[in-house]
């Protein structure tokens, strides 16, 4: 039995489209990896809500979650910035 692993497959496994052509290895890990972004997002303006509220029973799990969305939206928005950079230190290159 042959067992393949493919790092790129880590952050898009279950990733529903409607596309039906097979996408390239960055796009799906870039796409996966906005998707956990996004949940983590929501899932601390839930928090932040319930927190608002008086609803929150264990402080440290929501100061948690609140971080982790935090964190990596932090890390989406460098990972952003070094494609532009990288973008551009392409575009003043001389053919």
């Amino acid at each position: 039995m042959k067992i393949e692993f493919n790092p790129l497959n880590l952050f898009g496994k279950g990733l529903a489209t409607g596309r039906k052509e097979e996408r390239s290895g960055f796009e799906e890990l870039f796409v996966g990896f906005l998707k956990e972004v996004n949940d983590d997002q929501l899932k601390a303006r839930e928090v932040e809500r319930k927190l608002a509220k008086g609803e929150v029973k264990n402080l440290e799990e929501a100061v948690l979650t609140i971080e982790k969305a935090d964190l990596s939206l932090r890390l989406l928005v460098e990972i952003r910035n070094k494609a532009l950079e990288s973008y551009q230190e392409i575009m003043r290159m001389q053919v």
